[in-house]
């Protein structure tokens, strides 16, 4: 008869402690990268929310005001005293549900606009926004008066030149978590360009 093998002990230990040891490294990765992965879907949020209020603005012949909330951590898109669209950058995960005058609506938990980066800095010096080879000073809005107003000619309101609105993850604010780069920028002209921005793990910042 064929002898069955088992497995022994020692070798089922040894399994154990494998598994225990890669559940533990992606636990320890998992909550950085997700931080990083709503910081940055928020800000794809506000920048694609922009760029279709602008369209919005031109084709539809209606300025449209931008608003953020600070208290609320809400961004909204007013047209003629309607809510076209509403950004919900909320501290917590329970999704709050349709607006109920039927805005179209986006939900990206954890997330918050700032007025200063993680390192104090109340603006961006060292990315070149305008392509002429010489790093740009792109002063950050400050949360409580990110107040735009888009024209129907596609020109920005609500702003000097060219300013930042600085998005983190609430996360890092309440834990003082300063490991990784989790911060990004929608740049704004008056002219009515927007482009987004990251910071990069060297302190410096690049457009994407």
């Amino acid at each position: 008869m064929r002898h069955q093998e088992g497995y022994t002990l020692i070798e089922m230990l040894v399994v154990m402690a494998i598994v225990a040891i890669t559940l533990a490294v992606g636990l320890f990765n998992y909550g950085p990268a997700m931080r990083a992965s709503r910081a940055k879907q928020a800000a794809t949020a506000v920048f694609d929310g922009l760029m279709r209020a602008r369209s919005q603005a031109m084709i539809q012949n209606g300025d449209i005001a931008v608003q953020y909330l600070p208290a609320a951590r809400t961004i909204t898109f007013t047209q003629n005293g309607v809510i076209n669209n509403r950004i919900i950058l909320g501290l917590d995960t329970v999704d709050p549900g349709n607006p109920r005058d039927g805005a179209d609506y986006t939900f990206i938990p954890l997330s918050t606009i700032q007025r200063q980066t993680r390192e104090g800095d109340t603006s961006i010096d060292d990315l070149d926004v305008d392509g002429d080879g010489v790093p740009d000073s792109i002063p950050i809005l400050n949360d409580a008066a990110v107040s735009l107003n888009i024209q129907q000619n596609g020109f920005i309101n609500g702003i000097n030149d060219v300013g930042a609105i600085l998005i983190m993850n609430q996360n890092d604010l309440v834990q003082g978590d300063t490991s990784g780069e989790r911060q990004y920028a929608i740049i704004v002209f008056s002219t009515g360009l927007i482009k987004r921005a990251r910071r990069m793990p060297d302190g410096t910042w690049e457009l994407f």
